[in-house]
């Protein structure tokens, strides 16, 4: 097989519904030049089989099976380290893209000289779907095109990004792996990349329950980790003092404040000893929270009645 023009990379775990529906959707490209790396994060359905077949019918498949790692990064850059092409795209193994995508999105690269291509997403779920973002026009430098992901994303997150800015991201093939930390992978891209260009075309994010940030455990309180996290890439590349790191300090806030209001309500459905350490780690960020900036009343107050305790637990929650 000659050398692949894109990458693409799937972790996949328990997927033996969607996947066959993924891989047959990248096997009707209308572009050619591509290879697809699928990690088996330690199934124990019939997702290797599957991915098998595929690989045996098509060489540009390829298969690998690692133990169960507990979280979609670690099979993903695994993959991404197989990558012989210049372009990577990660795609979700319960997702599918359009036909054309790969032909579009490195026309669009090709057009542009971008770093990044990023396309429209199409959320779906078994009752509706509904497209999710905008597509700007024109090429945007990375540092403007991260702040269309804060505090909100207002853009889609899959395309093609060279694989020269996944490798070189600060926490690839490293022991970091909560659920969330393609939130901070991919904004660490975005503030690298010197150009980041846009297509219109679709990527088919299938939105369901059986998603990990769908389920109550302590897992899910692990996005305060890459809040955090955030606040100190936003400081790095922006500034302490800078409007950027400002807002993202500011959404780390709430997003805490809403985390001990969701563990109120839900605590009862946990284990005694994985409430004890959510609590624990809410705490341990209100008290490393950055303080030089001005907070408005409301955090001030909710932050208040966090640290007086039990006490005001009933009202606090009364309040909101």
């Amino acid at each position: 097989m000659n050398t692949p023009l894109i990458s693409i990379v799937i972790p996949a775990y328990n997927a033996e519904k969607y996947i066959e529906e993924c891989l047959n959707s990248i096997l009707n490209q209308t572009f050619q030049e591509w290879e697809c790396i699928i990690v088996n994060d330690g199934s124990t359905d019939n997702t290797f089989a599957i991915i098998e077949n595929f690989a045996t019918k098509d060489e540009r498949f390829s298969c690998h099976s690692i133990p169960n790692s507990g979280s979609a990064k670690v099979p993903r850059d695994k993959a991404i380290s197989y990558a012989k092409a210049e372009w990577v795209i990660d795609i979700d193994a319960d997702d599918f893209i359009d036909n054309d995508v790969l032909e579009k999105l490195y026309a669009r690269a090709m057009e542009t000289g971008a770093d990044i291509v990023y396309m429209r997403m199409k959320f779906f779920d078994e009752e509706k779907s509904e497209n999710f973002g905008f597509i700007p026009t024109q090429v945007l430098i990375g540092k403007k095109a991260v702040m269309l992901t804060i505090p909100k994303w207002l853009i889609g997150a899959k395309g093609i990004v060279k694989k020269e800015l996944w490798v070189t991201c600060s926490t690839f093939n490293s022991e970091i792996k909560h659920i969330n930390v393609d939130e901070y992978d991919t904004r660490e891209m975005l503030i690298k990349a010197k150009t980041v260009a846009f297509e219109d075309v679709i990527y088919h994010y299938r939105q369901h329950s059986s998603s990990i940030t769908k389920k109550i455990s302590a897992k899910f309180f692990d996005t305060l980790i890459t809040d955090k996290m955030l606040e100190n890439l936003f400081s790095e590349h922006f500034g302490h003092g800078s409007r950027q790191k400002l807002l993202v300090s500011q959404y780390r806030m709430k997003e805490l404040i809403a985390k001990r209001v969701f563990l109120f309500r839900v605590g009862s459905k946990l284990q005694a000893d994985e409430r004890k350490k959510i609590k624990k780690m809410i705490k341990e960020h209100y008290m490393a929270l950055d303080c030089t900036y001005s907070y408005t009343l409301f955090e001030i107050i909710s932050f208040c009645r966090f640290i007086v305790g039990a006490g005001l637990r009933y009202f606090y929650i009364i309040l909101l």
